[in-house]
């Protein structure tokens, strides 16, 4: 079962440490299809009166479980996709040469080969994100896309009555820039108009700028960011007067392979990635 789920970089490396994404996919569907099979059974076959619920209790208690599972597993897909899992390990030291002899060439006798060196296994890195490691400043997708709901409503409060977009607001943006829930959840509620919005607001501000860069780029991984979504959000811009800012802000950042594509159809084309 685990070779036959391993169809990413654990494919390709026994021993990988990370995640692999389309194996922690088809793991998230086999938990849903779980899920939703014991939830099916359970609400068909109430226990009739008289007979002990306790095994009933149980199979619910199974459901609830693979449900709290299904919203953390999703986190650490979100994250792999938006926060790729490299593998490779530490290149070992090369092994030194013997020392030269008294004419030069290659040193006789034990007193002049040094012994043998073994190049040491290769360490494979801490798991980075999504796998046992770091899941940003949210427990959960439900608490990260609460707080990119209420930094939405701020910033087109803000907008809307032509006044500065909280502070708190660019704090949180620069926190949680490389979080897939929070920036989905942001700009899926902003939308292009007010997306474009925040490069005015941010007034030239370079760290502020980077910020907006980096949400766009993490978001557009789960986040259709099509020529249409792309062609509104250059339009507000344009309104807006920053136009040459929003070219940049959007070649610049670290694009899903579809949103490259349709930055290509505009005539706008980002770096390949590396």
């Amino acid at each position: 079962m685990t070779g036959q789920m391993r169809t990413g970089p654990a494919a390709r490396d026994a021993e990988f440490r990370g995640i692999d994404p389309p194996a922690l996919n088809q793991l998230i569907k086999q938990v849903q299809d779980a899920n939703t099979a014991i939830k099916g059974w359970l609400n068909t076959h109430r226990p009739p009166p008289g007979v002990s619920a306790t095994g009933y209790r149980q199979a619910d208690q199974v459901a609830q479980w693979a449900a709290d599972q299904l919203g953390m597993l999703t986190r650490r897909y979100n994250f792999a996709i938006t926060h790729p899992d490299q593998g490779g390990g530490v290149t070992p030291p090369p092994v030194p040469s013997p020392d030269p002899g008294p004419s030069g060439g290659p040193g006789k006798g034990p007193s002049d080969a040094p012994a043998p060196v073994t190049p040491p296994r290769p360490i494979r890195p801490t798991p980075p994100n999504g796998a046992g490691g770091d899941l940003g400043n949210f427990p959960t997708r439900q608490a990260a896309a609460k707080a990119a709901r209420a930094d939405a409503l701020a910033v087109a409060t803000a907008v809307k009555g032509g006044k500065p977009v909280p502070d708190s607001v660019w704090k949180h943006l620069k926190a949680n820039a490389d979080d897939p829930d929070y920036t989905e959840t942001l700009h899926e509620r902003l939308g292009p108009g007010s997306a474009a919005a925040l490069l005015k607001a941010a007034q030239g501000d370079k760290a502020r700028l980077k910020a907006v860069q980096e949400s766009l780029g993490t978001a557009s991984y789960h986040l259709t960011m099509d020529v249409r979504w792309l062609r509104a959000f250059l339009a507000e811009a344009e309104r807006t007067g920053v136009h040459p800012v929003a070219v940049q802000v959007l070649t610049g950042a670290n694009m899903s392979r579809k949103t490259r594509e349709a930055l290509n159809r505009l005539g706008l084309r980002q770096p390949s990635p590396t």
